[in-house]
């Protein structure tokens, strides 16, 4: 592993550090470590994607891929649908209690940790309303203290779906890009019988006065489009209150649509990172869960020296402890498959069953630690190597990554600043790009007016 020069500043004054991404060591150049030690943690490698799935704490039922929108970069836009994914109300109302019954007896097989999270998933999960209420009226049955989510586009709410929520408990995240709604797709609230049951979501789902208990979110990404959190943060706030927002954090390509909202230019990255950064330093962002969570979790690895031998894929979906399953029973990669779908090398993403889950291996994506460059990457441990199914070898991969380092290398320099008071400007490493490098292109002349 490569041992990276982080070159800060403050006034004139000159700080360097060693950073060591394998164990997480922050050293000043005398060899003293950052923080001290303190709370050594038992960290357990990682499993590779290929331990199949126990004592489950997360899963994520897919329902279904309609969807009555269509967002321009979706990740689930390119995905081939199962044969017979319809939602007919009145035909298929004795077939979906006799489908959820099978689906909940196949639990008794399934081991389930302490906790238990279930999330329920679409394309549009309320196409599949008569669906959604049986899956959750069982499983909240059998396991009562559990707790669900759901992300909507809001266009389909109504009374008895608001209700339904907030007696189960649900979290719900409203999918809504703020200020830059308009580059993704459709906009619910701009007819007004969609957004008096967006806010009447959002009155049932809001219960203590300082928001911690809340429940409702709005959940927004940044690309090039949609570039400022800050005007973001804004919008939604000047559109719901103050509420959570999620996400926000930057999209992967998964097609076209997302090639096309990505940084193309050197220019355009050094660009966004000097804004990104303004808004960190300035915390005109602090609605974004992500500010505290990409920030924190970089500090604790720093002090638990956690090592890179356990660092779990982004998306968590190579946990042993996390499910993706449709409710016919089949495990795949992730929620935003199908199993009748496949890989770039043409390999089913059903990757397994619920009836025998020691045997599901995920063979259907590139896992960081097989990627050659994300092992020698300084924002590894932010990033966590972006989605697994990404073809290594492909523009979209490319793209992605890039992509994600002008973003995970804001949150690097905010946690630095946080520890030591000083502006990270430049990181050294031999095989490491200039344009990775010059972290805001201050080195570089040309960059002097982005």
């Amino acid at each position: 592993m490569p041992h990276f020069k982080l070159y800060l500043t403050k006034d004139k004054d000159e700080l360097v550090l060693d950073y060591n991404n394998e164990t997480s060591e922050l050293r000043y150049e005398n060899g003293d470590i950052v923080i001290p030690q303190n709370e050594f943690k038992e960290w357990k490698p990682f499993s590779k994607m290929n331990a199949g799935k126990r004592e489950l704490t997360k899963i994520k039922i897919q329902l279904g891929m309609k969807c009555n929108y269509s967002c321009e970069y979706c990740s689930q836009r390119f995905v081939p649908r199962n044969p017979g994914d319809s939602y007919k109300h009145k035909d298929e109302s004795i077939k979906t209690v006799e489908e959820i019954n099978e689906f909940i007896r196949r639990f008794t097989k399934v081991t389930i940790g302490k906790e238990i999270h279930f999330e329920l998933w679409g394309g549009e999960p309320f196409l599949y309303w008569d669906k959604f209420k049986l899956v959750t009226e069982k499983l909240h049955a059998r396991y009562p203290h559990a707790t669900f989510s759901t992300i909507t586009n809001g266009s389909l709410l109504d009374q008895e779906k608001v209700d339904f929520l907030k007696n189960h408990r649900f979290s719900v995240s409203l999918s809504h890009d703020g200020i830059g709604q308009k580059t993704r797709g459709p906009d619910p609230l701009e007819d007004p019988e969609q957004k008096k049951w967006i806010y009447k979501l959002r009155d049932a789902l809001v219960v203590s006065k300082d928001r911690t208990q809340d429940k409702f979110s709005v959940n927004s990404m940044v690309h090039r489009d949609n570039d400022s959190r800050a005007d973001i943060q804004k919008w939604i706030r000047n559109t719901f209150g103050i509420v959570h927002i999620g996400e926000g954090g930057t999209i992967d390509a998964y097609d076209e649509g997302g090639l096309s909202m990505s940084w193309r230019t050197i220019e355009e990255h050094i660009a966004y990172r000097r804004k990104a950064f303004r808004e960190v330093m300035s915390r005109s962002i602090d609605q974004f869960g992500i500010l505290e969570k990409k920030i924190g979790s970089f500090i604790q690895a720093i002090k638990e020296q956690r090592p890179i031998s356990s660092l779990y894929q982004k998306c968590g979906m190579d946990s042993p402890n996390t499910m993706a399953v449709d409710l016919n029973g089949n495990v795949t990669t992730c929620q935003n498959v199908t199993e009748s779908g496949k890989n770039p090398g043409g390999i089913s993403h059903n990757i397994g069953h619920m009836d025998d889950l020691e045997s599901v291996d995920i063979k259907t994506g590139t896992h960081w630690s097989d990627r050659e460059k994300c092992p020698k990457c300084p924002v590894v441990q932010l990033c966590q190597g972006s989605c697994l199914f990404l073809s290594p070898d492909s523009k979209e991969w490319e793209l992605s990554c890039e992509n994600a380092y002008s973003d995970n290398v804001v949150w690097l320099a905010g946690a630095l600043y946080e520890l030591t008071g000083h502006v990270l400007h430049r990181i050294e490493e031999d095989e490491l790009p200039e344009s990775r490098q010059d972290v805001f292109g201050f080195k570089t002349e040309k960059y002097a007016s982005v």
